[in-house]
């Protein structure tokens, strides 16, 4: 019954900040805003499973399993998301991006890499502290590409 109730929690969160998505990407269309939603979406994601690992909520293994799969499947066609030249305003793609298109290829695959592994780890681990490693190299990735290729902010 616990499981059931975090799962539900889970579910509960991602659909109140997906509302919140509209005004925070006002004025973008088309790809702009499907990759600026799925960004969202990821770093959601990664808040879930990073208050686990800051002791914030207890551990849950299908939660986290869960937020790291969304992570993954959103990898599975990251570079899509980039068709050349969409920088159109509110977008925060710098247009190195298509200038190191190999590089952000590179970028891409290695967090694909990350987050499914992680999803592995997380789905078995009894606490946080098994998967604060993985946790960290997907992080390590994403910053790695935000970097490089996303405007400062």
């Amino acid at each position: 019954m616990k499981v059931k109730n975090r799962t539900k929690t889970f579910l509960a969160v991602i659909a109140m900040s997906i509302s919140g998505l509209a005004y925070a990407h006002s004025g973008a269309e088309g790809v702009v805003k499907d990759r600026m939603d799925m960004m969202g979406e990821i770093a959601r994601s990664m808040k879930i499973i990073g208050k686990m690992i800051k002791g914030e909520v207890e551990y849950d293994a299908p939660v986290a399993k869960a937020a790291a799969l969304e992570i993954f499947g959103h990898m599975s066609h990251m570079t899509e998301m980039f068709p050349e030249g969409s920088t159109e305003k509110p977008s925060e793609s710098l247009p190195a991006i298509w200038e190191n298109w190999d590089e952000f290829v590179a970028l891409s695959d290695k967090l694909k890499t990350d987050a499914k592994k992680l999803a592995e780890v997380a789905g078995s681990a009894s606490n946080a502290d098994v998967i604060k490693a993985q946790f960290g190299l997907v992080g390590k990735s994403c910053g790695s590409c935000h970097e490089k290729f996303r405007l400062k902010k």
